[in-house]
């Protein structure tokens, strides 16, 4: 019999007991990865506080705690949302162009075809070569405050390319999309 055989359901409750000392996963909650995702096993330093448990080399995670949403450290854990709550897809854009000599009109234009109103469309004039792009970062800080004050709420945070959100994402698959909708939703 292996290791793994030997652990049971209810290990997982009594490592949970204590807080993880390396992903800091709060008493109650299992260890998570890098990216805050449910981690496959249990770290060393937080199943070894079990003393039937210490000399075991692995405890994974049982298949009932789930992949589940991103947690960091210190964020409560969401309340549910009534299913009577209203809700509505909030829209935000962002437009971008690289030097002062071309013009954004036409990604407004096709932003506010898009039903987003220009006061909640962010636009500026900078280089993606710029590291700071302060209209970008104040989109996403609204987005990010407009989920928090209405969780049960989609923000739809909408480019006319996505190259306009940094060099070379339209031959990445999408890859800066997914990350960014990792951020804001």
């Amino acid at each position: 019999m292996t290791d793994l055989q030997t652990a049971h359901a209810s290990d997982a409750d009594d490592v949970e007991r204590h807080p993880c000392p390396r992903c800091h996963a709060q008493p109650g909650s299992p260890c998570r990865s890098r990216s805050g995702a449910v981690a496959g096993t249990y770290h060393t330093g937080r199943f070894t506080k079990v003393p039937r448990l210490a000399k075991l080399l692995r405890v994974p995670t049982p298949a009932d705690r789930g992949p589940g949403q991103p947690w960091r450290p210190g964020t409560p854990v969401p309340a549910p949302v009534d299913p009577d709550t209203p809700s509505t897809d909030i829209r935000l854009g962002y437009a971008r162009c690289s030097t002062l000599g071309q013009e954004l009109d036409s990604q407004l234009d096709a932003l506010a075809a898009k039903n987003i109103p220009r006061d909640k469309i962010f636009a500026e004039k900078i280089s993606t070569r710029v590291r700071v792009r302060p209209k970008f970062e104040a989109a996403l800080a609204a987005a990010r405050e407009i989920k928090a004050h209405a969780p049960h709420c989609r923000v739809i945070f909408t480019v006319y390319e996505m190259k306009r959100l940094a060099r070379f994402t339209d031959r990445r698959s999408g890859r800066m999309g997914s990350e960014l909708h990792g951020c804001v939703a």
